[in-house]
């Protein structure tokens, strides 16, 4: 196996830890530090044996710039983690630099954008990208709610969006920049305009459900659950709610075969390992999918029981991975929980702080 067969191994094993819910952030960093040692090998070698290898080997904030753009090898996820190494490697020190990578990406209509979101406003952010120059005049929709998106997550807001009104946006960029208001004050509204742009499924949508507090939510997941088409999404974001009184629909909704492994993903995103006390662990990670379903099936009343019996009167408290989320439970799970519950707790981060903060661990790319 040569270097890169090596480094392209490395990259789909990290697709594979980053959706595993078994996954340790060790895990993550100890595949970080191989794909770090790997490229500079890669770079130093600099045999021309692939058509990756432009990418690989770009150093230079323009040579990485162009690199990007003209990358047609590697997948969308892989790309912005080649990106990152590239930016330990070169400009880890040079944060002018690092923000004048993102700069360009963002000013860049030669990009695909729409591809990478939320994942490079996400990256920017989680760098600390400072200063970054843009101006809405003459961009793509997809660059501007991409650059939308990066201000939401370093905290930007608008009291008003009457100053950007004028610059003929498109029905999706307007609701990007209703995000970006201090306050949501007709929610249910707004959910209309989310279902008017197809735009449910969107890290967006995440965003703003769970910024909504359990009465609303309630009502929005009930005219969600009345299209066939967002049941599993309706599931998924239960999950991401934080909200135990969603415990027990997600408990019946496991009985149900197409419903089972959805339903049981958004209650370990809740319950964490209070899920074990009903459901053996290794029955909840069995390797045989269909043996796992039937598992699972069969423990769900024994967990509905349960917390029909148990569960903590609480009403309105949020729960991720078995805790209360917090501030300080939010920090605690994006240095030691799996990169399922790190994905769910930036969005409560963002909820609590009003931005998501940058991570202090230099050996850990974003996710």
């Amino acid at each position: 196996m040569n270097l890169i067969e090596n480094f392209e191994l490395l990259l789909a094993q990290r697709q594979i830890l980053m959706s595993s819910f078994q996954c340790a952030p060790k895990n993550v960093e100890d595949n970080t530090r191989s794909l770090l040692v790997t490229l500079n090998m890669i770079q130093q070698q600099a045999h021309e044996e692939h058509n990756s290898e432009a990418f690989l080997c770009a150093n230079s904030v323009v040579e990485i710039v162009t690199a990007f753009e003209n990358d047609v090898y590697f997948s969308t996820e892989n790309q912005l983690v080649v990106l990152q190494l590239l930016l330990q490697i070169h400009l880890k020190q040079r944060t002018h630099d690092q923000a004048k990578v993102f700069e360009l990406l963002l000013n860049n209509n030669q990009i695909d954008l729409t591809k990478y979101i939320p994942s490079l406003a996400l990256v920017a952010c989680q760098f600390g990208v400072e200063g970054l120059q843009f101006s809405m005049v003459g961009k793509t929709p997809e660059q501007i709610n991409q650059y939308i998106l990066f201000c939401i997550y370093r905290g930007k807001r608008l009291k008003s969006i009457a100053g950007i009104a004028s610059l003929n946006l498109t029905p999706l960029n307007a609701l990007y920049a209703e995000m970006l208001l201090e306050e949501i004050s007709e929610p249910l509204a707004l959910y209309s305009r989310f279902v008017e742009n197809e735009y449910c499924h969107s890290p967006l949508f995440e965003i703003f459900v769970t910024s909504l507090d359990e009465q609303v939510l309630t009502q929005i997941f009930n005219l969600m659950s009345r299209d066939e088409n967002l049941s599993d999404r309706v599931i998924q974001l239960m999950g991401f709610s934080g909200f135990g009184k969603f415990v027990p629909f997600l408990a019946k909704a496991m009985q149900h075969p197409a419903k089972t492994l959805i339903a049981f993903d958004a209650l370990r995103t809740l319950l964490g390992p209070g899920l074990d006390s009903s459901i053996p662990y290794q029955r909840q990670f069995e390797e045989n999918t269909q043996r796992r379903a039937e598992f699972l099936q069969f423990y769900s009343a024994k967990l509905l029981n349960r917390w029909q019996l148990y569960a903590p009167d609480t009403p309105g408290v949020r729960l991720l991975n078995g805790v209360e989320v917090s501030l300080e439970t939010v920090d605690k799970i994006l240095l030691k929980s799996s990169p399922v519950h790190q994905r769910v707790a930036k969005l409560h981060q963002l909820r609590l702080t009003g931005e998501v903060r940058t991570s202090s661990m230099t050996i850990k790319l974003a996710s």
